[in-house]
């Protein structure tokens, strides 16, 4: 991937759902981060997101996922 001397700590492996929209372009619709004792090949084979979506993994920045987190957290009925 290009990366030179690269701290992988600083990266995660994230389950990614989605859909191609009409311009081609990659739409979010949820994401989790996959542990460490998890097996991607595996959780692949055993579940299929529904009809219109696809799943694919992408390696993000932790960084970038934390703070996506923190917009996410739920303040009103917490």
């Amino acid at each position: 991937y290009c990366l030179e001397k690269e701290d992988p700590s600083h990266y995660l492996l994230c389950d990614v759902i989605g859909q191609t929209g009409a311009d081609h372009q990659w739409r979010r619709e949820c994401f989790r981060v996959v542990g460490d004792q998890e097996r991607p090949l595996v959780l692949q084979a055993l579940w299929k997101p529904k009809d219109g979506f696809s799943r694919r993994f992408e390696i993000q920045r932790r960084r970038s996922v934390e703070e996506q987190r923190a917009q996410d957290t739920d303040t009103v009925t917490a």
